[in-house]
């Protein structure tokens, strides 16, 4: 076997080199390709903490409000007809106050959510746009948690009247609170401190003991026949013995 030449040689190096060279493009581009992968993942870290800083600093604020919002919330719809019923005729009837006219009325699906479930009304509305507009700045209150959703106002350039008149297409929302939720609960009562008990009467005081020493006993007689007779009776006021 014949060796190789000085150009099969040089031809062998340059394969090599260029297999080498390929091999560490391929290799460098993954390199940057995780690297950037890897830059960007830190970069969204560090937004991620920053937000999550700025929430820990009006973490009270934010407490205050669900606090509010626990206490203030409609409770949860017992049922999806009956409420929008409700809020349908309620608008119906705003409107009608204000010698406004109804084109047009649907009623909304329902929208189920984590914080809230909602019912909303459409309705198209013409007359006066003076009293539409006072009308829609009437709606939307955080007291009444009504949320207008769409809102459309224009001239009726087409009316007869002397004074402008509107046209209002407006879809109007009504938020509960979501189904399983508990409304805010009263503060306990603190209990009653426990009524002390009758004090214990004062220990009877024992009776000193006497000193004086108890009398003896009169001595008996011996009679002859030798048996001990009785002692003669004393006398209660002091005396010797009776009949002494």
């Amino acid at each position: 076997m014949r060796g190789l030449t000085n150009r099969e040689k040089r031809l062998l190096a340059f394969c090599v080199l260029t297999i080498f060279v390929m091999a560490n493009v391929f290799a460098g581009r993954a390199v940057l390709k995780t690297l950037k992968g890897g830059g960007e993942k830190i970069s969204a870290l560090k937004n991620e903490i920053a937000e999550q800083d700025m929430w820990l600093e009006e973490q009270d604020y934010w407490e205050r409000r669900r606090g509010w919002l626990d206490g203030h919330m409609p409770p949860p719809i017992d049922s999806v007809g009956k409420a929008q019923g409700d809020l349908m005729q309620e608008m119906q009837q705003q409107v009608l106050d204000r010698k406004l006219r109804i084109d047009r009325q649907n009623l909304i699906d329902p929208v189920h959510g984590a914080n809230f479930d909602e019912v909303a009304v459409y309705l198209r509305v013409r007359g006066d746009a003076a009293v539409i507009n006072q009308w829609v700045a009437s709606l939307q209150s955080p007291e009444k948690f009504q949320v207008l959703k769409t809102l459309e106002l224009e001239l009726d350039n087409r009316a007869r009247e002397t004074t402008p008149q509107g046209e209002c297409q407006i879809t109007i929302a009504r938020w509960f609170a979501p189904q399983g939720s508990q409304p805010a609960a009263d503060p306990a009562p603190a209990e009653a401190a426990p009524e002390a008990a009758d004090p214990a009467p004062p220990p009877v005081p024992e009776a000193p003991a006497s000193t004086t020493p108890a009398p003896e006993a009169a001595p008996e007689s011996v009679t002859d026949s030798g048996a001990a007779a009785p002692a003669p009776p004393t006398d209660p006021a002091g005396g010797g013995n009776v009949g002494s």
